[in-house]
């Protein structure tokens, strides 16, 4: 390796970067280590000059910055107590260039999972070594692992696409996709091991609560429940950094995370598998072509799609006790090519589509919410009275949500067209204006969500 040699001041010293060469190096070797380090001193304009200290050195100056000398002449030299610059500080191409095999990894607090994922499963043995090698380069924020031209964009957007949105552990990773080059959205080891303690000092606390529960179902309402409560969708002109990921949804400090479909997703995945849960993050499109996140989770061998996005409605005045269950644990046949396009898709800036992977089918529905807790009606009169109830419920208690399941098409539309008589309902309690339409044909739900004056 040919080391960059530039003229820095004594007050920024550059520290050298490690690289690791993980297995995808066209040349196949690892960088070697060099005998000596450079380091460069700035004097006055005039005389500029470059000399070299022995490793773990620097330099002695004076208070003009010109190298200090000793008897004879000898430049002066002490120990390296300098502490490295944070990567954030300098430019990729800086970093790239300061890059030495014999500078140590940076200790990140990162958990590790046990859990094989899904997606990953479906690759081939290549995509394997590559999904393997990038999780391993994030883990010791490397910069890059490989040329340029060993993948094409289409190979390498498919296997960082699946660690990016598979691996939630990895919460400081960017979505910049450049091959062989890995981005973060900060570079500073000391803050994201602070950053993850925040994290799973409220992720720990549900898995705690989760873990008391005697069912999958049940731990996975603890989760759902918790992201739906104390998370709030972010609008596209409130982006910031960590909206995809579960710094936001737990470590953030603020008491509605702000977060989008990505960071509902991720955090799910995250607290899943924690709690020895099988899911995972399936990505595509919702049917208005936005890009769109959920997950798929395994309950006894058997697999059930599970949207905690959607299941937070965006509410103009909000409502923190606002919660319901349209897509909790819901088969395939209600959400795919209906509600959710493009399934196991991702769509790149040029306008094509990567696929990561195709999920594996979910069929059941024996594990659904409203088959679960009995909220599932056969006929028009049951179905009448109990949506009633559940408008008269959310009316006197202050909540929005009202709804049931139907078990046919036929029951759906004649309660779907007494809705009007739902709205004169609803405007007799105390505060009420009358009732939004959120009803879901696909779903067969019929949901009316109480509207206060």
């Amino acid at each position: 390796m040919v080391k960059n040699s530039k003229i820095l001041s004594a007050a920024a010293l550059v520290a050298a970067f490690a690289m690791i060469a993980a297995g995808c190096s066209s040349s196949g070797e690892s960088d070697s280590a060099e005998g000596s380090a450079s380091v460069n001193v700035i004097g006055g304009p005039e005389n500029s000059v470059t000399m070299t200290a022995p490793d773990g050195a620097v330099i002695v100056t004076d208070e003009e910055g010109n190298a200090a000398t000793g008897v004879g002449g000898n430049v002066l030299t002490e120990p390296d107590t300098t502490e490295p610059a944070p990567a954030d500080t300098l430019s990729d191409e800086d970093v790239l260039n300061a890059m030495s095999a014999t500078t140590a990894a940076p200790q990140l607090d990162i958990p590790r999972t046990n859990t094989e994922r899904y997606g990953y499963s479906t690759l081939t043995a290549d995509e394997k070594k590559l999904y393997d090698d990038i999780v391993a380069g994030v883990e010791n924020l490397r910069y890059k692992i490989c040329e340029e031209d060993a993948y094409s964009l289409d190979e390498w957007a498919k296997v960082y696409g699946m660690v990016y949105m598979q691996e939630p552990r990895l919460f400081y990773m960017s979505s910049k996709i450049k091959v062989g080059k890995l981005f973060y959205l900060t570079k500073d080891a000391a803050t994201i091991n602070q950053m993850q303690k925040s994290i799973d000092a409220v992720a720990d606390k549900l898995v705690t609560e989760a873990n008391g529960k005697s069912t999958t179902f049940d731990k996975l309402q603890v989760f759902h429940d918790y992201l739906v409560y104390n998370s709030t969708f972010q609008l596209k002109s409130e982006i910031t950094e960590y909206n995809s990921s579960i710094y936001n949804a737990f470590g953030s400090g603020e008491a509605q995370g702000n977060i989008q479909c990505a960071g509902y997703a991720k955090a799910m995945q995250y607290l899943c598998d924690k709690a020895g849960i099988v899911s995972m993050v399936v990505t595509g499109e919702t049917n208005a072509g936005q890009s769109h996140a959920w997950n798929v989770v395994d309950i006894n061998g058997k697999w059930y799609n599970l949207d905690t996005t959607w299941d937070d409605p965006l509410l103009q005045t909000p409502n923190y006790k606002n919660i319901r269950y349209n897509f909790f644990l819901v088969p395939d046949k209600g959400i795919h090519n209906l509600t959710h396009m493009h399934v196991g898709q991702k769509k790149l800036s040029n306008g094509s589509y990567v696929t990561y992977f195709t999920p594996p089918a979910c069929v059941d529905n024996d594990q659904n919410y409203f088959v679960k807790n009995g909220k599932v009606y056969s006929d028009f009169d049951s179905a009448d009275k109990a949506i009633r109830a559940e408008i008269e419920r959310a009316s006197k208690d202050g909540t929005r949500t009202a709804q049931i399941v139907v078990s046919s098409k036929d029951v759906y539309d004649k309660v779907y067209n007494a809705k009007m008589d739902y709205n004169n309902l609803a405007k007799g309690f105390s505060g009420v204006k009358g009732v939004n339409d959120e009803c879901n044909e696909n779903l067969l739900l019929i949901e009316f969500d109480v509207i206060y004056n």
